[in-house]
């Protein structure tokens, strides 16, 4: 891909030509489809394009000329011999080495060979180009220069400033081999990408969010997000179980990558978890830690995603990521951040032991004066015992010679209280007397008149039973077919003498018979 140096002011004229707009180099470039008009974009060309532009001409006259001659001839030359040919053109016009920007899209090793399939897309996924490239044995050590300032290995996914040799095979066709890598382009990138994450954090008003709460004075109940095999969690546990086995602070661990392809995924899903635990029984803080590692190995750590879920944690978070130097933007959004996991348990042993050495401190403090006052009480109780003992004394004194003339006073009014009472039960046992022989005599007159109810009243129903029985017999003996037949009725019967009750049945008889009181009469249907 070509790109263009095109003025705002004549952008119109530069698409108008056929360039296209590249978002991530902000820039106009050249369509491949476009390549043999380059002339006409000259004018926007830099140095360096223009020099791309004479060799991409040298190289597509060759070719030109490689067709030319082949079509001159009406049997064709071999695949080979053409491939040599492009072969050669390419040397001839390509002669220097060329540094190219491109992303890591697959990377394997073999006897001691790299080989690498680069790539170059949008930030909307779209590939514009891809090649295949190699780092031959002899020439590793660009590798090691890489690691050994980048503080990593390569991996899929980084954008990287090679010096390339473009080379072409017959057999294996397009390919650059590798001389050089810049690894100060790509830590500029890196840091390029974790500026912008970083500024939008700031204007969504995230960056300082998780800062405004301040970390408990005192730790009961924390989680830990880690890498289930880190060696800086083992630190951490070995301080966390004492805390434990004392029964002084719990620990809940949560385990995710941090490093690799899944960082974000597995984070999220362990944030998610944390959550779930956390509404139901809160936490007083969540600590995410690991051990040290390669510098590289942080950058999926740097994620906007992942950053943006910490700074909205409804509580304070710690960070032990395991490095002094180098600082995430998971470090930067939390509310505190520990170079190691041992300094982040050390902050909590610290917490939690000046919090004991306080209470115990405070436990002096109570049973000491707890002691004074109990003296004190013991004291004051005695006094008030003395002065409640001498008053309850004078009071009985007082009181016993206040009862006496209660008590003949008393004993005067139950006596006559008691001889009223008397004459009210007299009284009331005479009026009782008088309304229960009333009663008595009224309940017996209601006797008589209902033992002489009983003794006629099954007479008068068995009357009325015997004249509705006679009327019941009266009426079935008119129900029979005798008296049905003598009422104006007839019945019709099939041959077999069985009684035909519809018309339907009737039709379907050959004969049949009907019946009337005074004979019979056969008939046949119609």
């Amino acid at each position: 891909m070509i790109l263009l140096e095109v003025p705002f002011a004549e952008k119109e004229t530069a698409k108008s030509l056929g360039a296209r707009w590249n978002p991530t180099e902000k820039k106009w470039y050249i369509p491949d489809d476009l390549l043999t008009e380059i002339d006409k974009f000259n004018r926007w060309l830099p140095n360096s394009n223009n020099q791309t532009q004479s060799l991409i001409g040298s190289v597509e006259l060759s070719l030109e000329r490689v067709a030319i001659s082949a079509n001159d001839k009406e049997v064709g030359i071999p695949l080979s011999s053409l491939m040599i040919r492009i072969q050669q053109a390419i040397k001839t016009s390509i002669a220097d080495f060329i540094w190219v920007i491109a992303e890591v899209a697959n990377i394997n090793e073999s006897r001691g060979h790299y080989y690498f399939e680069l790539a170059e897309t949008l930030e909307d996924g779209q590939q514009l180009a891809s090649c295949r490239a190699m780092i031959w044995q002899s020439n590793t050590k660009v590798l090691e220069k890489f690691s050994s300032a980048t503080v990593s290995e390569i991996a899929v996914g980084q954008k990287l400033l090679l010096l390339v040799e473009p080379t072409f095979h017959e057999k294996f066709g397009f390919s650059l081999v590798i001389q050089d890598i810049d690894p100060s382009y790509t830590l500029g990138e890196l840091e390029a990408k974790v500026q912008a994450i970083r500024k939008q954090l700031i204007n969504e008003k995230l960056y300082d969010k998780n800062k405004q709460f301040e970390l408990p004075k005192e730790f009961f109940r924390l989680a830990v997000i880690s890498p289930a095999d880190a060696a800086g969690l083992g630190d951490f546990r070995a301080d966390a179980d004492l805390l434990v086995k004392e029964g002084l602070c719990e620990f809940k661990y949560f385990y995710s990558a941090f490093q690799g392809e899944k960082v974000e995924q597995e984070m999220q899903a362990a944030f998610s978890a944390f959550m779930s635990l956390h509404e139901a029984n809160k936490f007083d803080a969540l600590i995410i830690i690991r051990g040290g590692g390669a510098k590289l190995d942080l950058q999926p750590l740097n994620s906007y995603q992942l950053a943006k879920a910490i700074a909205q944690m409804n509580l304070p978070v710690m960070t032990g990521i395991g490095h002094e130097r180098d600082i995430t933007l998971l470090d930067e959004v939390s509310a505190v951040k520990f170079d190691t996991p041992s300094k982040v348990i050390a902050m909590i042993l610290r917490v939690i032991l000046a919090s004991a050495q306080q209470a115990k401190q405070d436990w002096f403090y109570i049973e000491k004066y707890s002691q004074i006052f109990v003296q004190n009480q013991k004291q004051l109780i005695s006094e008030i015992n003395q002065t409640i003992t001498q008053a309850s004394k004078t009071i009985i004194q007082q009181q016993r010679q206040n009862i006496v003339p209660l008590i003949m006073k008393v004993e005067q009014q139950s006596a006559i209280a008691l001889n009223n009472q008397k004459n009210n039960i007299k009284q009331l046992d005479n009026t009782v007397k008088l309304q229960i022989t009333s009663q008595l005599k009224s309940q017996k007159e209601q006797l008589n008149h209902f033992n002489k109810t009983i003794i006629s009243m099954p007479v008068s129903i068995l009357e009325r039973a015997k004249s509705q029985l006679k009327q019941l017999i009266s009426f079935i003996l008119s129900s029979g077919v005798d008296s049905q037949l003598n009422r104006g009725f007839a019945m019709v019967f099939d041959d077999n003498k069985k009684p035909l009750t519809t018309a339907k049945k009737t039709k379907q008889q050959q004969n049949f018979t009907i019946k009337f009181k005074d004979g019979v009469l056969k008939a046949k249907p119609n």
